[in-house]
């Protein structure tokens, strides 16, 4: 081999090696990780629904345009989801990423790792981080107290720990108290984070009727109101409404001759009539009621009675008021979970079934077996057209073929189906909350985007969520917030694999509502109702304190007078999936997907005690393109 032909090899074997060694350190991380510097925080959203990564990235390389991503796992890869955003950052310049994620059904983010990265437009990894505590969440617990001067510290001691007081032991710090102010209970935040509310030696007749409704809908909501009967007792119960409290004081005060929680054997004790539904609390000291989601506790002594033994009456209400929160309504509605098996079956009912006949399919077939066998046979016999077999048998299949396919589209089968719900506020208050279902027929990746420029997009559930073989490459569920706009994206494992995503956007709804005032009479509903939106309605839920009813086929503009002669229970969101289910089971499939919609908005409210939701089929397009899409809309008010 001469001198020119070995350079001529050298050179063809050297070309893609410099090609890749170039490639390499372009791409794959290398000195590029230096050209970024992130710094990030967290938070969430007042009602705990989306959380947010904030990112403060800054470029000192050259100009950049790609994907900034936060991964959320396990840490293993297997279970991990992914949250992307374009941006385009100048040389030396730095910019405020906000990456937004609805929570998962039943997720506590702190319980997961978040990894940082910043990927070309290629997908190349630029820069790459991880950050095992992104998402701290504030363990402490708070409960409020309404006094004019007494001293009710020992609770915040005997809630942090119950036996802290007996024992003097005040390092806990799981529950804060809050002294305060009446402005604060119709500020719209300060009294919502309570769990507790404790009352005693106020005068309630000193606030203004705004703040007393603030305190009886915190209760009916899940609050539990405490009531101490010191001073001011008079006050207390008569500014409350009659069918609030309903508690009769026999005498102004007795005394009585042992207490058990007296330190004297002695201890100022109002003598009190309390209604039927009252149960006993703490040898009888102490009487409680539920009160819509809530209840309320009263107490026939003083919280502050310098006569009380403190540490044992402290241990025993802390037990008895977290026994009484864990049985009201207000627990059970917020722990409820969507989780990923019944989602499935949800979803199925949300399908629905085909209306198509098999019965009809096999006469097609019995009529095609006869014409394609003696029948065509004996027609071409009788023509003397036998050697027109050859045409005839291809012609007549090419026929039957067309009509099985146009009886077939009863089943409504499609490559990919989306199935969409929107909820939405009708007064224009709260983000909308879109629920995205889909499947596609083969197991090839797909991906929509969405009509509107979401706040926060991502999958309901990260149970089985993964990145194929605990590749970094390619993942489950991915959000990309593009150019284009919002995307989803999904990896099927296999043929019609389901794919769950919630969205949340601002609220578009302009004016009208859905005006209503309901109360509960004798376990029925009535009061008003006014349909202010454009929409009318297939059914209206009215949801009043444990108990519902339903109104069918509410148009627009109409004024309804409500006397329910319904005292059907509401037990949360599920009554609805219930009924949903019972009506797919009897065949009518229409109503099973209305209520099946009705469902997931009530999911939504779950923590409401008194709503309205309006639902009927069709309104704006979730997915943007020519997507199948079976979409619903639920329009609700809160009282």
């Amino acid at each position: 081999m001469n001198a020119k032909l070995r350079r001529i090899l050298f050179a063809a074997l050297l070309l893609p090696l410099m090609v890749c060694a170039l490639s390499f350190s372009a791409y794959a991380g290398g000195d590029d990780e230096d050209d970024f510097n992130v710094k990030s925080t967290s938070g969430t959203s007042a009602d705990g629904d989306v959380a947010y990564v904030y990112l403060q990235v800054t470029n000192n390389g050259k100009d950049f345009g790609g994907y900034v991503r936060v991964l959320m796992g396990d840490g293993s890869y297997y279970d991990c989801t992914v949250y992307e955003t374009y941006v385009s950052i100048a040389s030396g310049a730095t910019e405020n990423v906000t990456i937004g994620i609805p929570v998962p059904e039943g997720v506590n983010l702190e319980d997961y790792e978040a990894t940082v990265k910043i990927l070309d437009t290629r997908g190349n990894e630029l820069y790459s981080a991880r950050q095992k505590k992104l998402f701290t969440i504030n363990a402490s617990q708070q409960f409020g107290i309404l006094s004019n001067g007494s001293n009710l510290d020992y609770l915040e001691k005997a809630f942090a720990d119950p036996y802290s007081i007996y024992y003097g032991n005040t390092t806990s710090d799981q529950w804060t108290a809050l002294y305060m102010m009446p402005s604060e209970l119709t500020d719209g935040y300060t009294l919502k984070q309570m769990s507790f509310l404790f009352i005693d030696d106020f005068d309630l007749s000193t606030l203004k009727e705004d703040q007393i409704e603030a305190i009886e809908e915190w209760t009916r909501l899940g609050g539990i109101l405490v009531i101490g009967t010191g001073r001011n007792l008079n006050e207390c119960f008569d500014t409350f409404d009659k069918d609030f409290i309903k508690v009769e004081l026999a005498n102004k005060y007795t005394y009585s001759d042992f207490s058990y929680y007296s330190n004297t054997g002695y201890i100022t004790v109002a003598d009190l009539n309390f209604d039927k539904a009252y149960n006993a609390l703490c040898y009888g000291e102490l009487h409680s009621m539920n009160v819509g989601r809530g209840a309320i506790v009263v107490s026939g002594f003083s919280l502050s009675d310098p006569d009380l033994d403190k540490s044992y009456f402290g241990s025993d209400i802390y037990t008895n008021l977290l026994s009484i929160k864990t049985s009201t309504g207000s627990t059970a509605a917020s722990s409820y979970r969507l989780n990923n098996y019944d989602m499935g079956n949800d979803y199925g009912v949300m399908q629905g079934r085909s209306t198509f006949s098999p019965t009809l399919l096999r006469i097609v077939i019995f009529v095609y077996v006869v014409l394609i066998g003696p029948g065509l046979y004996l027609i071409l016999k009788k023509f003397n057209k036998r050697e027109k077999i050859w045409l005839a048998i291809p012609a007549l299949s090419f026929i039957f073929v067309l009509i099985v396919f146009l009886i077939s589209r009863g089943f409504d089968m499609r490559n990919r189906q989306f199935t969409t719900v929107r909820v939405v506020n009708a007064d224009g208050k709260e983000e909308e909350t879109d629920y995205i279902f889909g499947y596609s027929a083969d197991r090839k990746d797909w991906s929509i985007t969405l009509n509107d420029n979401a706040n926060a997009a991502g999958p309901i559930f990260y149970e089985n969520n993964y990145s194929h073989n605990s590749s970094e490459d390619k993942y489950q569920y991915k959000t990309s917030n593009t150019t284009a706009g919002m995307q989803l994206f999904f990896s099927p494992d296999s043929g019609f694999d389901n794919a769950f995503f919630r969205v949340k956007t601002d609220n578009s709804t302009s004016g009208g509502g859905m005006k209503h005032e309901i109360e509960l009479d004798n376990s029925k509903i009535v009061g008003e109702l006014d349909n202010g939106t454009d929409y009318d309605f297939d059914h209206v839920i009215l949801v009043c304190y444990g108990y519902y009813d339903i109104i069918d086929d509410v148009k627009s503009g109409d004024h309804i007078t409500i006397n329910s002669k319904s005292r059907q229970r509401y037990n949360n969101e599920s009554t609805l999936e219930d009924l949903a289910k019972k009506y797919y089971n009897y065949g009518d499939y229409e109503e099973a997907k209305l209520h099946m919609a009705l469902f997931f908005a009530a999911h939504e409210l779950n923590d409401q005690g008194s709503f309205v939701i309006g639902v009927c089929k069709g309104g704006e397009k979730v997915i943007k393109g020519n997507a199948a899409e079976d979409n619903f809309l639920c329009v609700y008010g809160v009282q």
